[in-house]
């Protein structure tokens, strides 16, 4: 599946973890963060983008921002966990 796959279905379900067939250490997934509100210092409340949060091998966890060819060439994506790809 494509970048783009991955951001509808795990917008639409925040449950499903990603991980690219290219990726050889075991245990790295990505995910889409549910949506949230937050507030501003002024009290006024925005919505805030929805996050792709990565989980690496060494189990730190950080925003994700995928490289060029993650985003708009790759379609290696599956639903899953790096290490267990699926059958």
């Amino acid at each position: 599946m494509s970048w783009s796959d991955v951001l509808e279905r795990g917008t639409a379900d925040s449950s499903l973890t990603f991980a690219r067939a290219r990726w050889r250490q075991a245990g790295k997934f990505a995910w889409v963060a549910p949506r949230q509100t937050i507030t501003a210092p002024t009290g006024e409340q925005y919505p805030l983008c929805a996050t792709v949060y990565f989980k690496d091998f060494d189990d730190v966890v950080k925003p994700y921002f995928p490289s060029m060819d993650g985003m708009t060439e790759a379609d290696d994506w599956y639903i899953g966990i790096s290490g267990h790809p699926p059958q």
